[in-house]
């Protein structure tokens, strides 16, 4: 460890030098905003998941793929947010050596335009109304989601902050029909992500001047850790499935990234062939299929789809009129999300089918929708969700539901109930799930089927 110690004094790189960008738009204040601890050689820091747009990760990766870096560390793509910013604040004032200050970031705040609907008339739409599930709770208390489920239960961390290190109390819980459960026995969870039968995965800090931490589970009353990997400094659980097989991400001693499954008790080292490198956006469906993106020299960013029974990995390629893919997630249907797009400018929004062909779904940043989205989602019913649009102005703070291929809906359209003083609301929804409920910093609950199904 007191080599470890020592490389926090060396100075911060490229990728740092990167996160500082500005961005167009603040999507919280800082203390309510949620985020994770880049481990790196020099000083860590702060990064705002919820805020990476597309390019200032293209040029994150490549920074790392430059580096060698055999894995991306998913911090750097905003898979990981498990730590409030007010907690991070706390930490670098009392360890200055070792975490960089926490950024204002507040200064670059663009408020919107009224932007005008997109897609077919609200009559025929999905009508949802606005359920404030989240406004109940103390003012010293907070709640990190890590997983919606198909009955809207949302699963993930509840926090409460104290005056002294660890600055925080951490266990697993479950909001179901407003009211939250804090579950007894997963005290020291920092919860990622959680499958439908509510075992959840994260890490437990087990180094807490240096937030080094170890991967777990947590089912029933039973809080598990994941035996580490060789050298192993910090580990954490990315995605668990519901037959309980997990992704883990681990960093060694010299902060190289390396990625597991962990099954039926045993942890296995993951490689998805020679082709794929600096693998990111990790995802994983109930049959064990990985899906994910990488950079490939002399192509461009391209997603895969790798099946670990049979130990085949499938390249999925962009249409010809694009040179990158980005593949974001996998569902169910063994469909894969994802953008065939050119940077900055046209954006098609798909899904790649079983046998690796993409379906357009809807065309973006062209001059009839000229959006820039930063995040997809979707369910097992190919609905998909865009958000964190950053371009163009009249649409910052909008989020889109595309309910089928060819019709985009402004999610501020359908729904009632909205409180008024909410500031930006759409900007940033988590998820969706098959019921077409979404989740954002509140529930927006499915009222009417409409047209569209």
């Amino acid at each position: 460890m007191n080599n470890i110690n020592k490389r926090f004094a060396v100075a911060v790189g490229g990728i740092v030098a990167i996160l500082l960008l500005p961005l167009e738009v603040a999507l919280a204040a800082p203390t309510d905003e949620m985020g994770c601890i880049l481990r790196q050689p020099g000083s860590m820091k702060f990064v705002r998941g919820d805020q990476l747009d597309r390019q200032t990760i293209m040029e994150a990766v490549n920074v790392q793929v430059l580096q060698g870096a055999k894995v991306i560390d998913p911090c750097l793509t905003g898979q990981i947010r498990n730590i409030p910013a007010s907690v991070y604040a706390r930490l670098a004032e009392k360890h200055p050596e070792k975490f960089q200050p926490l950024e204002n970031n507040n200064q670059s705040v663009v408020l919107p335009e009224k932007a005008a609907a997109t897609g077919v008339g609200l009559g025929i739409a999905p009508q949802y109304r606005y359920v404030g599930i989240f406004e109940t709770f103390p003012p010293n208390a907070f709640f990190f989601t890590a997983a919606f489920t198909n009955d809207s239960r949302v699963y993930g961390t509840f926090f409460e902050f104290l005056d002294e290190v660890p600055f925080v109390s951490l266990s697993a819980a479950v909001i179901e029909h407003g009211v939250v459960t804090v579950l007894q026995g997963s005290k020291g969870l920092f919860a990622t992500t959680a499958n439908e039968s509510g075992t959840f995965g994260g890490s437990v800090i087990t180094d807490f001047e240096n937030f080094f931490g170890q991967a777990a589970l947590f089912t029933g009353s039973k809080l598990q850790l994941i035996p580490r990997m060789p050298g192993e400094i910090h580990s954490e659980v990315l995605k668990i499935n519901d037959p309980g097989v997990a992704i883990i991400f681990s960093l060694d001693e010299n902060f190289n990234g390396r990625l597991a499954l962990y099954k039926n008790g045993e942890v296995s080292p993951l490689d998805f062939g020679p082709d794929i490198r600096s693998p990111f956006f990790l995802n994983m469906n109930n049959k064990g299929i990985i899906a994910g993106t990488t950079f490939i020299d002399g192509l461009g960013y391209r997603g895969f789809r790798f099946d670990p029974r049979a130990r085949k990995t499938t390249l999925l390629e962009p249409l010809p009129t694009e040179p990158h893919a980005w593949a974001v997630g996998i569902n169910n249907r063994d469909n894969v999300l994802g953008y065939s797009f050119i940077g900055g400018a046209i954006e098609r929004i798909g899904v790649w089918d079983a046998a690796g062909k993409f379906r357009t779904y809807f065309v973006e940043g062209i001059s009839e929708f000229p959006t820039i989205s930063n995040r997809l989602r979707f369910n097992d019913n190919n609905m998909i969700l865009i958000t964190l649009v950053t371009r163009p102005r009249s649409e910052v703070g909008n989020s889109y539901l595309v309910p089928k291929p060819g019709v985009r809906l402004n999610v501020a359209d359908l729904v009632t109930g909205v409180p008024p003083d909410l500031f930006l609301p759409f900007s940033f929804l988590e998820a969706i799930n098959n019921q077409g409920n979404i989740l954002g910093g509140f529930l927006l609950e499915r009222t009417g089927l409409g047209g569209t199904q």
